[in-house]
């Protein structure tokens, strides 16, 4: 597989005043236990360069198959807490389909949660956490979608009712971010009140066509509308990752691997 390259986003809002630089995140996204240098230290080192202000996890950092070592995952997220460097953790179908099935894949994902409590990092399980960073006061989401949602060939409906069903309703008075594994439903996303939306899953569509576009998403749909980059809609914004590792398909054509970083800036 290709090396990594950074993508860098400018997200605009208005809860910053006018040309003010607000907080930068780095996003991981599917790194499906890959790992770039030993331990992972050259993706390490290229995340703390970047000097965020946090790092945000869009899920999907190992692959939910038993027996899969999540010692890549972990050794990354060692080195980054290891700086000081706060994680929000939002769980993938991989994660959640582990949480969710012991039965299947024993103690993998308890284990998994127990060395990330370890190193100071709580998976957001439906749940949210406060964040402030230059003068920015945040709420920081991670949501789960059920596995129905993740099935080839799904053309099920979303709504942001489900939404505040599972996260209640967010403050508009804070700045509030959602870590949504799967990007396709960004529209309810936003019409909950996610500000920013941070995803992965789709793989930047796996063979990317230059002017067009990813090809297919891991639910067999061809050509996603949301497959990689910067997406805005009602003024509410969506940064989906190409995602840095590989499963099952392992091909990526005209789609390297992704570190994103997202920059918050005052409209």
């Amino acid at each position: 597989m290709s090396d990594f390259r950074i993508f860098e986003y400018e997200v605009n809002t208005a809860k910053l005043p006018d040309g003010a630089e607000g907080p930068v995140f780095c996003m991981l996204a599917d790194l499906h236990s890959h790992s770039y240098g030993e331990d992972n230290s050259r993706l390490a080192r290229a995340v703390l360069a970047q000097k965020p202000d946090a790092v945000l996890v869009a899920g999907d950092l190992l692959t939910g198959r038993l027996g899969e070592s999540f010692l890549p995952a972990v050794s990354l997220l060692r080195q980054l807490r290891s700086e000081g460097l706060p994680v929000y953790y939002g769980n993938g179908n991989h994660e959640y389909r582990m949480r969710l099935h012991p039965e299947l894949y024993g103690n993998m994902y308890a284990e998994y949660a127990e060395a990330l409590r370890e190193l100071g990092i709580v998976p957001l399980e439906n749940e949210k956490a406060a964040f402030q960073a230059k003068g920015l006061s945040m709420v920081i989401y991670g949501f789960e979608l059920e596995e129905f949602y993740y099935q080839k060939f799904c053309w099920a409906n979303f709504q942001e009712e489900e939404l505040e069903r599972i996260l209640g309703k967010p403050d508009e008075e804070h700045y509030n971010i959602l870590l949504a594994h799967n990007p396709v439903y960004f529209h309810a996303y936003a019409e909950w009140g996610a500000d920013l939306t941070v995803s992965g899953h789709l793989h930047g569509g796996i063979i990317r066509i230059p002017g067009i576009g990813g090809v297919i998403t891991p639910q067999a749909r061809l050509f996603p509308r949301y497959d990689a980059g910067h997406f805005r809609w009602k003024g509410r914004d969506l940064v989906v990752s190409r995602g840095l590792g590989t499963h099952t398909i392992n091909l990526r054509i005209f789609n390297p691997p992704e570190l994103s970083v997202i920059r918050l800036k005052g409209e």
